[in-house]
Parts: C-alpha cells; sequence; structure tokens
C-alpha cells in the first residue's frame, strides 16, 4: 500500500511539473507577441529591442528550470515523508488490529473454558504482543501471572521461569510489584535485577526491563501480571491500555471460575447435607419409631397369650400399647414437621417456632418460651424459612447437650436489622475448643447453622462460658431479606 501511494505522489508532482512548464512556455510565448506588438508599434530598430528581449526570454527559462528542479526535489521529500507517516501508521493499525483480535481470541477462551489456567496462559500470549509490537522476539518475553494465596503470591502461569522460580512467590509489599498492587495502575522498571521482590528470580536477571500490570476489580485485588524483556524497551500508553484490556478479562476469567467453584461446592454440600439428613432420619427413625412399633407387635403378641387366661392383665397392656402408639404417632408427626413444617409456610414464623416450643415442653419438661414473635414477619419467606431452621437447630441442641432448665427466644429489630436469640441457663462449654474439635467431633449442627445464615447474608454468633450458660445470636438485613423484598 504504501509504494502504491509513493507512485501515485510521484505522478501527481510529474503532472505538476508539467503544469508549471506550459505555465512558462506560455508566458515566452505572451512575451514575444508584446514584444513584437510593442515593436511594430513604435516602428523602432529591432537589433536595439533583440537583447533585452532574449536577456528576458533566458531569464524566464533559468526560472523554468530552478523551479522544476524544487518541485522535482519537493517530490521525493513529500513522497518519503508519506511513505515514512503511511507506513507508522499502517504498523499501528496492524498493531491495534492484532491487539483487538488477540483480545476477541482471549475472550473466546474465556467464553470457552472455566478453566482459568487458560485464560492466563492467554493473557500472557497477548502481553508478548507489546514486545513483538517494537520488533523484538516473543522468545524476548519473560512473564508470570501471579495471584494471592492467603498473604502470598504464587505463580500459576509462567514464561521463561526455571523450576526453581515457579517455587518461588512473591509478597507484593515493595519495588514495582508493591507499586502497582497499591497504586493500582501498572508500573515499570528499567533495573528489574535490582528490584527488591523480582530479583530472586533468575528469569528476571537479564531482563533490561519489566512491566507489572495488577490484577483487581473494583477495590479487590486478585494478584498481578509481570513480564519482563532482555532487551529495553519504552512502554507507551496504548501499551498500558492493552495491559489493562488484559488484566480486565483476566479478572472477569478468574471471577468467573471461582464463581463456578462456589457453585460447584454449594452443590457437593447440598449433596452431602442431603446425605447427612438421610442418615439422622433413617437414625431417628431406628432409634425411635421403629423401635416403638416392634415393642408394640411384642406387646400385642402377649396380649393375645393373655386374653384366655388373664383377661383383666391383658386389659392393662392394652392401654400401654395405646400409650405407646400415642408416642410413636407423636414422634412421627415431629419427623414430619421437621422435614416440612407446613405451618410456617401457612401461619409463619411465630407459629412455627411455637409448634417446636411446644413439643419439646411436652417431651422434655423444659421452660421454653418465645419473646416478640410478632416481628417474624419484618422477614420474607425465604428469610423466616432459613431463621426458623437456625432456631429449631439451636433449641435441638439445647435440649439435648445443655441441660438446661430455661430457655429463651427471642426475636426484634436494630435499626434495619432483625435479631433473633435463643438463649439457656445451660452447662455452657467452650467455644474455642468445640470449634477446634469438629473434624474428630463429627457434629454438623454449627457449621449447617452458619451455612444458612449466610445463604441469606447473616450473621451467626455463638456465646458460651463454662457453667453459664449459651446463646446463639442470628443477624439479618431486612433492607435484603426484609417483607417488602420478593425472596
Amino acid at each position: 500500500m504504501s509504494k502504491n501511494l509513493a507512485a501515485k505522489i510521484k505522478k501527481e508532482f510529474q503532472r505538476l511539473n508539467l503544469f508549471v512548464s506550459g505555465i512558462f512556455i506560455l508566458a515566452i510565448v505572451v512575451m514575444l507577441v508584446i514584444f513584437f506588438a510593442v515593436y511594430s508599434f513604435l516602428e523602432s530598430n529591432l537589433v536595439d529591442w533583440l537583447p533585452g528581449m532574449a536577456i528576458a526570454a533566458f531569464t524566464l527559462i533559468i526560472v523554468l528550470v530552478v523551479v522544476y528542479a524544487l518541485v522535482d526535489r519537493y517530490a521525493d521529500k513529500v513522497q518519503t515523508t508519506t511513505t515514512q507517516l503511511v507506513g507508522a501508521e499502517l504498523h499501528q493499525l496492524r498493531a491495534a488490529n492484532n491487539r483487538a483480535k488477540s483480545l476477541q481470541s482471549m475472550a473466546s477462551v474465556m467464553r470457552a473454558t472455566l478453566s482459568f489456567e487458560r485464560v492466563v496462559e492467554e493473557a500472557l500470549d497477548v502481553c508478548s504482543l507489546a514486545i513483538e509490537e517494537m520488533g523484538i522476539p516473543r522468545q524476548s518475553l519473560v512473564g508470570a501471572v501471579f495471584l494471592f494465596n492467603g498473604d502470598d503470591l504464587i505463580p500459576v502461569a509462567t514464561r521463561r521461569f526455571t523450576p526453581v522460580d515457579i517455587e518461588k512467590q512473591l509478597y507484593g509489599k515493595r519495588g514495582i510489584v508493591g507499586a502497582a498492587l497499591t497504586q493500582a495502575e501498572p508500573v515499570t522498571t528499567d533495573h528489574p535485577r535490582q528490584d527488591p521482590e523480582l530479583r530472586q528470580f533468575v528469569a528476571f536477571h537479564n531482563c533490561l526491563t519489566a512491566a507489572c500490570i495488577p490484577l483487581r476489580a473494583g477495590f479487590q485485588i486478585f494478584g498481578a501480571i509481570v513480564i519482563g524483556s532482555d532487551t529495553a524497551v519504552k512502554f507507551d500508553k496504548e501499551h498500558f491500555e492493552l495491559f489493562n484490556g488484559v488484566a480486565d478479562q483476566a479478572v472477569i476469567a478468574l471471577q468467573n471460575a471461582q464463581l463456578y467453584q462456589r457453585l460447584e461446592a454449594e452443590k457437593q454440600r447440598i449433596i452431602e447435607a442431603d446425605e447427612e439428613a438421610r442418615k439422622e432420619l433413617a437414625r431417628d427413625l431406628h432409634d425411635g419409631p421403629t423401635q416403638t412399633i416392634a415393642a408394640i407387635a411384642m406387646r400385642i403378641n402377649f396380649i393375645r397369650s393373655l386374653l384366655s387366661r388373664d383377661p383383666e392383665q391383658a386389659l392393662g397392656e392394652l392401654e400401654k400399647v395405646e400409650e405407646l402408639a400415642k408416642q410413636t404417632s407423636k414422634e412421627i408427626r415431629g419427623m414430619l414437621f421437621t422435614l416440612r413444617p407446613l405451618v410456617l409456610e401457612t401461619q409463619g414464623l411465630a407459629a412455627a417456632v411455637e409448634t417446636v416450643i411446644a413439643r419439646i415442653k411436652e417431651t422434655d419438661g423444659l421452660n421454653i418460651r418465645l419473646v416478640g414473635g410478632d416481628k417474624g414477619e419484618l422477614l420474607n419467606e425465604q428469610a423466616q424459612s432459613v431463621v426458623f431452621s437456625i432456631v429449631e437447630e439451636a433449641l435441638g441442641n439445647a435440649r439435648k447437650y445443655s441441660k438446661a432448665t430455661q430457655i429463651q427466644v427471642r426475636f426484634w429489630q436494630e435499626d434495619n436489622l432483625f435479631v433473633a436469640l435463643v438463649q439457656d441457663n445451660g452447662v455452657g462449654f467452650d467455644v474455642q475448643a468445640v470449634n477446634h474439635d469438629y473434624s474428630s467431633r463429627g457434629s454438623l449442627g454449627m457449621v449447617n447453622m452458619r451455612e444458612r445464615a449466610d445463604r441469606i447474608d447473616g450473621s451467626l454468633r455463638l456465646d458460651s462460658t463454662p457453667g453459664h450458660g449459651t446463646s446463639v445470636t442470628l443477624v439479618v438485613p431486612l433492607d435484603k431479606y426484609g417483607s417488602h423484598v420478593t425472596a
């Protein structure tokens, strides 16, 4: 394209030279015509006029030659300058086109996979364009994508890193990495081998230029991309725009991957919780109604043998069987209520909690009361269901382990927050010791309550001291889960 443009410019200047030559020739002809006209009018001696006419004609010819030469020389200069400018513009357009294609390819990879590793590999490939655009081979690129693992940055994708380098990590506190993470903007250095954090990597020892691009979304920093070159280069604004675009795409991919991992973890947690619920239900059925029904069958068989020889004793045994049947019916209704508390769906949170309290009072004789039950109406259906599950779990734990004589359930509102409290006067326990020993105890009670609270952006606090009872406090934001908000 540049050669075609140069040929066209040269052709146009040739036309300009022909045009200028024509004007000068016309000027000479007009001068001769005027000369002969004046000579004829004055009837003077021709010899006296010929030297002047010759000098004028010769002067015009010299001017014509000079103008022709200047135009021709200027044409070469314009041609060279234009070719250079067009070549530079074409180079920039090609570079911009390559960047766009690379970003599009990176976006396609991000759409096609949930593997963040593939995306960060693509990110390093795109960053290498900034090196190639300066005429430096891609093989000169040294780089890595670092992600936070706790407080440290570990490499997850690398270019020309040694096995020793891959095992190392950054702290992100000093040098260009610390500056980039603090300023949330790309930072460069011309002395990477002297950088307080990069110098630990052998791959950067021969680099003359390095840049660090933070991976951030809003105020959250996920990590950084660090690239270097063994040839000195100068990154400009367009390169930084490319780096920022790559970082934005990588962060989106990271967020998608994290979301997918959370969904997979939640799916697995739901499966495990369902399995645990099935096992617990099976244990409850085996230890409760199944044993009672077996006892009823045995007593009925015993009553059959008594009917003929001791009718009065048989009547007494029938009364015991009736009592066992009633007790079994209550246990089964309690299990059904736990599986699906219909009263919660039809009458709301307060009625459901009162039902649980009544059942515990009947079976264990505990003094339990609900205060502020009407505040449950502040929550939408989703939040009421979660709060009920947590309160029921807390009451069950208090009934089984606290040895309490009094339990209070209280609902109230603080500003734009709903608060639920379950408090007992039992024996209490060491909270830190229990939390530390969950893996060996196999108890999922507190874990389940915390996970349920997380579903409604709530916070759960457990307070207990040996000999001073236990309290479980749940706080739910009403701006997200109030009755005016659709579940």
